[in-house]
């Protein structure tokens, strides 16, 4: 009888699988991406390769990187989401299916009755079952939203990795920028040291001015003093890619000691702009999310409808101990349950409005992501293609002002420049000097701005169920989700 009333059920529950109330979920289809910007000769064709770090040539920059995707306290808090995330998907998925478990019971009890009273026993051993027949498709909405949410947590991961990949490389050309600024700065200073003694050696003999001293002296404090600022700013940079890494600050500063690095002077390869959408892993983010949304939604709409569920106990039951397993007390047991909000659907019609009302506003936010990444990368693009322009005009802007200066040096030791032709002339060898620093560092920024606008340079074309095992650092993502 037992086996006949459970087969029953599941043939019933089987039968009616097909149906889940509230809207099945359709992927919104995104527009046609053509960036204007993505073409000029700063550009390059082919594909550009996941990591985009190493195109730079720059040992320090690829283990900086590296490191900082393998112990990043931000990417480490990202994994965490993502296993809660998956846990929750794991128990979600199983609530369609029958729940088992062992149980065993003991009660002793005495009443008085007529007879002058007496003593009970009830021994139980055996298992019970809990089963809510899915009729409606509230448990497998229930499902899906998690399983969105788990993939939407795992395109965060992806986003986390995009950003510490970009925050790493944006703090070191800043330090590498920085530290060229001060070693112009230095040279500048020891320039206008020699130039210093020479108005003074020019006053002693008569034929320069305390004039020309004191201007001489105050502009030479004037670039001593933004020494330390520079300074600050190179710190700052050296204590922000320690922390990136896990790491206290100070910890790299023997790595980070100065070097040279050039200016990317090279077409960036983009690989398939087309492809931004799909690449970027906060649109992918926001879609799932929206996908999660609309599950819930179908959630809601389940609560307006029956709940049937079946408990059951098979075992033994008896009521002396020693005798509890014994063939004689085989018992079983088979409960039916219908529960409905019949008298409550004010309250149920309430939570499938704030559910609709969810989901509108998830889409709402996924066409916000998608107009933010369109801007990102066109944005990026641009600023890319000036800085390099402005590189080139800034390059021949430091030629012509090392010249200039080095021609008003030797016509004022010779007598033939005054010195305040001297001094502007170093004044603009310095400016020119700087700015070219700056632009070198700069053009890198932009590059590495490229990148991240393009979601890693492509570094994932997959739809909303493929957001596991691939990216930027593969190795930093949790075990690949299940079926």
């Amino acid at each position: 009888m037992v086996i006949r009333t459970i087969a029953l059920a599941v043939a019933t529950a089987v039968a009616l699988s097909a149906c889940a109330v509230g809207p099945d979920y359709r992927a919104p289809v995104p527009p046609d991406v053509n960036l204007g910007n993505a073409a000029g000769n700063a550009f390059a064709p082919g594909v550009a390769v996941v990591q985009w770090w190493a195109q730079f040539d720059d040992p320090v920059l690829e283990k900086l990187v590296n490191d900082s995707l393998l112990a990043s306290p931000d990417l480490r808090l990202a994994t965490t989401r993502v296993r809660a995330a998956r846990a929750v998907f794991s128990e979600r998925r199983l609530d369609p299916w029958p729940h088992v478990g062992a149980a065993a019971t003991g009660e002793r009890t005495r009443q008085p009755d007529a007879a002058g009273g007496g003593i009970d026993e009830v021994y139980t051993l055996g298992f019970d079952a809990a089963w809510e027949l899915d009729l409606f498709g509230r448990l497998r909405r229930g499902a899906e939203a998690a399983r969105a949410d788990l993939q939407a947590e795992q395109a965060g991961l992806e986003d986390v990795q995009v950003s510490l990949a970009a925050e790493v490389a944006r703090n070191y050309f800043l330090l590498r920028g920085t530290q060229k600024r001060i070693e112009v700065a230095e040279q500048t200073l020891r320039n206008l040291d020699q130039t210093q003694r020479l108005t003074e050696t020019r006053r002693d003999l008569g034929a320069g001015s305390a004039l020309d001293v004191h201007s001489s002296r105050a502009r030479l404090k004037a670039i001593e003093a933004d020494i330390p600022l520079l300074r600050s700013i190179e710190a700052t940079a050296r204590h922000r890619l320690a922390v990136l890494q896990g790491l206290q600050p100070g910890a790299l500063d023997e790595l980070l000691a100065p070097k040279p690095v050039p200016a990317f002077a090279r077409g960036l390869p983009l690989g398939d702009t087309r492809e931004l959408l799909r690449s970027r892993p906060d649109v992918r983010a926001a879609e799932r999310r929206l996908a999660s949304a609309t599950a819930r939604v179908g959630v809601a709409t389940a609560d307006l409808f029956p709940r049937i569920s079946i408990r059951g106990f098979a075992g033994f039951l008896s009521g002396e101990f020693s005798s509890l397993v014994a063939g004689r007390n085989e018992a079983w047991s088979v409960s039916p349950t219908i529960s409905w909000a019949a008298f409550d659907m004010g309250s149920v019609r309430a939570r499938l409005r704030a559910a609709e009302a969810g989901a509108d506003a998830a889409a709402v936010q996924y066409e916000m992501a998608v107009l933010a990444a369109l801007e990102d990368a066109e944005n990026a693009l641009q600023d890319y293609a000036r800085r390099q322009e402005r590189l080139r005009i800034v390059v021949e802007q430091a030629e012509a002002a090392r010249e200039a200066e080095r021609l008003a040096r030797v016509g004022y030791r010779e007598g033939a420049t005054d010195f305040l032709t001297l001094l502007d002339a170093q004044r603009t060898q310095l400016a020119a000097d700087d700015a070219l620093a700056d632009a070198e560092a700069s053009v890198n920024i932009a590059a590495v701005a490229v990148y991240k606008a393009l979601g890693g340079a492509n570094a994932h074309a997959g739809d909303g169920d493929q957001v596991e095992g691939q990216g930027i650092a593969a190795a930093a993502w949790a075990p690949p989700l299940g079926n």
